[in-house]
């Protein structure tokens, strides 16, 4: 018995054995497969938040963990994306090949030294002190034999840092033009010549597996390490075949970073990215690729990329004395420490007398403070022509001096780019400047607000909303990025959903624009961006579909933002779209100071709200309101009025409304609704929330305390907005012939101003016929039609016969005058 009791006991413990193994592994396995989907979860989360790929998500783990980081990144090292050999263009073999090409070039500055007091001072001035780059300038401009000895020994014991993906993107560019400027010193020995050598080809190999692989975005670091590598490269003296490739690969990565610019138009993420981090080193590359290559065609295409990056820069400074503000802003849109010295090398490539004058400028409103300190070494260098003509050594207070010289406006990134448009009166400090956004989806640093527009007039007028503080923050991610800050079209959508990654922990429906990569971006190519428009990512946004400043009293603008928002041809949320159509046209009349808009939208069902959205400083005043929410200092208010006034800064700006036919105007400002927001799609129900957590109120940002909703009173499908904004300056009379009075066709919209009529036809009428009547006059009127087919054949005529034969312009435009005379109809004929 006792036998069989023991071989019982021992079955027993074996089949309890064998359970609780059974009970540890699956236990361990279903862990373990938790453990998997959590973990590959987590990494969809990370790759869509940041946008970056699997593969380089694993070597920033690897890097940040201390997890064999240099064997994580060879074995995940990417192939070369241009595997080439050959640079385009015959190198050049002497020094110095930057800024300068050749050593006579040297010689004239030295001279100068020599022979020009003022000259000489600058040099003194500004290449004291013993730091690399100051005595290389005093080697340069000076012939200072110990100066130049000093910069030798600074890169005798050179540590070139690992240039990255994001944030350190290395410190090769600085050496390497100290490098190319004291290339020619007597102090160099062979070893020491080797060994910058092998250290740069250490750090152009270092900086290809970045740009061959998939994380740095092209606007955004991608430009600024392709431009650095390059002028490394530039400067590089090739000893080997190998060394001969690098440099070709290093090229290509560049000239494409110089396609993205002529793409764009300008730099999406907004001026401050773009002058603190990315302007100095890629004007500093296209004089490298002028300089130090031969190639008669990329010498021409980095002389226009130059000018173009001038003329940006120049047409978007406001009269008040910053670049206008859009995406991330920053301080440095005051123009000062990071502008001047990007100007000055663009002179240097172009030879453009504009720029040198915009210099000028720049020192006229921030004197030694364009300059920040520790870049004055460039002084000498950058600006060699100060001292050698005396009517550039005088600074000036405003821009009156491009008149007649410059245009009056412009647009930059027509065709499938950033479609900005500037626009001014005339180039005085008083002048009324307009900017218009209209284009795509580029960097995460770039907003959600095609459409939108500003304002200035001695002080901002229509603002920008919003602050850039905290990246993820909620004021940033729910108000400032978005429509909503914007003067722009919101499209409210009940239960829309606004949540494309995890840094996004509420559902704010404001009722905007479609966000893309609002927190990262990995556009690695051009031609990536190009296969992700209108498909994959949906990076599409605005798109300027005409342009014209030919007739120096108006200046048109069409656009199609459709794309901008979720619409029937593609939405996020799957739901069919919210809009047809959503398009913007503006008309600035020069000799009426005045901005028309005419905007048309279609939504998807007519109870999809429809807004038109201008933001300010102080409250828009109206004759009745009524208080909806708050106070009537600090809530939401109602009014029916159709016409409200802004005043700040000594100017306003008037609003007058046409249509709608029977407009609601609300006022949404004060302290605790400034950033007020609907969350749920909704304004039948005001309760939106007020996104101020993690603003930043710092005085270089135009954050607005309100903002004007003007809005039909009935829902329907398809509205119109037909709004005049007339800019003016404290004390200044208002002609009374400049106001607008409203005229209706059956097919289109119009207004006449004093002796000018301008009218807007529906877009969707097959009509080719237009007849309106005209008033007693003692002088001629001008007709100006927008929106017309291109390039047709036009007849107008009146009682008395015929008076005008033409075509419209490639445009869809048509300008033409009427002869004084008595009341008669006229009659516009397209054929």
């Amino acid at each position: 018995m006792r036998r069989e009791a023991g071989v019982e006991f021992q079955g027993e413990r074996r089949r309890f054995v064998r359970k609780l193994f059974w009970f540890v592994w699956h236990s361990l396995a279903l862990i373990g497969l938790v453990s998997v989907l959590g973990g590959t979860y987590a990494v969809y989360r990370l790759v869509r938040a940041y946008d970056v790929p699997v593969r380089q998500l694993a070597v920033k783990a690897a890097q940040k963990f201390g997890i064999f980081p240099e064997a994580v990144r060879v074995l995940a090292s990417p192939r070369p994306r241009f595997d080439t050999a050959v640079l385009e263009g015959r190198p050049r073999s002497y020094h110095p090949r930057v800024i300068f090409s050749g050593p006579n070039e040297i010689e004239s500055l030295r001279r100068r030294y020599k022979t020009d007091p003022a000259y000489k001072k600058i040099v003194d001035q500004n290449a004291s002190g013993g730091g690399m780059m100051a005595s290389g300038v005093a080697w340069v401009c000076g012939a200072d034999f110990s100066a130049g000895a000093r910069v030798v020994k600074h890169l005798e014991k050179a540590v070139l840092e690992t240039p990255r993906a994001e944030g350190s993107y290395g410190n090769a560019l600085e050496y390497a033009l100290a490098y190319d400027l004291a290339a020619d010193h007597p102090n160099w020995t062979p070893e020491a010549r080797a060994r910058i050598h092998l250290l740069s080809r250490k750090n152009l190999q270092e900086a290809l597996l970045v740009l061959d692989g998939e994380s740095a975005s092209l606007w955004h670091g991608r430009t600024q390490l392709a431009a650095s590598a390059w002028v490394a490269a530039a400067v590089m003296d090739p000893v080997s075949q190998e060394d001969g490739r690098l440099r070709a690969r290093v090229q290509r990565h560049f000239l494409e970073s110089v396609e993205a610019f002529r793409q764009s138009g300008g730099w999406p993420e907004g001026y401050n990215y773009w002058v603190n981090n990315r302007a100095f080193p890629f004007v500093l590359a296209c004089l490298a690729q002028m300089n130090a290559v031969e190639e008669p065609s990329l010498h021409r295409m980095m002389s226009e990329v130059l000018t173009q990056v001038g003329l940006w820069t120049i047409h978007g400074t406001e009269p008040i004395g910053r670049f206008v503000l859009f995406g991330d802003s920053g301080p440095r849109n005051d123009l000062k420490d990071e502008t001047q010295r990007v100007v000055d090398l663009v002179f240097l490539g172009t030879e453009n007398p504009v720029f040198r004058d915009y210099s000028r400028y720049l020192s006229g409103l921030h004197g030694e403070e364009a300059y920040w300190s520790g870049y004055r070494w460039g002084i000498p260098l950058f600006r060699g022509w100060w001292g050698a003509e005396p009517e550039g050594r005088e600074v000036l207070k405003d821009l009156s001096v491009l008149e007649g010289r410059v245009p009056r406006s412009a647009l930059f990134g027509k065709d499938d780019g950033m479609g900005q448009v500037f626009i001014r009166s005339d180039w005085g400090p008083e002048a009324t400047f307009i900017a218009f956004m209209g284009g795509h989806t580029f960097t995460h640093h770039g907003h959600y607000q095609a459409g939108h527009f500003t304002v200035t007039k001695k002080a901002p007028l229509a603002v920008t909303s919003g602050t850039y503080g905290g990246f993820t923050s909620p004021h940033r991610l729910h108000y400032a990025i978005r429509t909503v800050a914007a003067n722009a079209i919101l499209v409210l959508r009940p239960g829309e959903e606004v949540r494309p990654n995890r840094f996004f922990e509420i559902n704010v429906a404001d009722g905007g624009q479609r966000i893309v990569l609002p927190t990262g971006s990995a556009v690695v190519s051009l031609q990536d961006w190009r296969n992700n428009l209108y498909k994959g990512r949906h990076y599409e946004g605005g798109v300027i579909t005409a342009y014209s400043d030919a007739d120096e009293r108006f200046v048109y603008v069409a656009s199609d933002l459709t794309g901008a928002y979720n619409n029937t041809g593609y939405d996020d949320n799957g739901r069919g779209g919210k809009v047809e159509w959503v398009r913007r046209s503006l008309v600035y009349l020069r000799d009426h100071d005045v901005l028309i808009f005419c905007d048309d939208v279609k939504s998807v069902r007519p109870e999809y709200t429809k807004k038109w959205l201008l933001h300010s400083w102080a409250k828009p005043e109206t004759l009745r309101e009524r208080v909806l929410r708050g106070s009537a200092d600090n809530g939401i208010l109602e009014s029916e009025d159709p016409s409200a006034m802004i005043r700040h800064g000594g100017a306003s700006l008037e609003v007058r409304v046409f249509f709608p036919e029977s407009p609601v105007l609300r006022k949404v400002g004060g302290p605790d609704f400034r950033y007020y927001v609907e969350m749920d799609g909704d304004d039948a129900d005001l309760d939106g929330i007020n996104m101020a957590d993690g603003a930043d109120e710092k005085p270089w940002f135009d954050a607005g305390l309100w903002r004007l909703e003007i809005q039909p009173k009935a829902p329907n499908r398809r509205d119109r907005f037909l709004i005049v904004l007339t800019p003016r300056l404290n004390g200044q009379e208002h002609a009374e012939e400049s106001t607008p009075s409203r005229m209706v066709l059956e097919n289109a919209v119009g207004l006449r101003l004093g002796r000018t009529v301008i009218f807007f036809p529906d877009a969707e009428s097959s009509s080719g016929v237009y007849s309106y009547d005209l008033p007693d006059s003692q002088e001629s009127f001008l007709h100006l039609w927008t929106n017309l087919p291109p390039r047709r054949l036009t007849r107008v005529s009146t009682d008395g016969g015929q008076i005008h034969q033409g075509e419209t312009t490639p445009e869809g435009l048509l300008a033409f005058e009427s002869p004084p005379g008595p009341p008669r109809r006229l009659t516009l004929r397209i054929e």
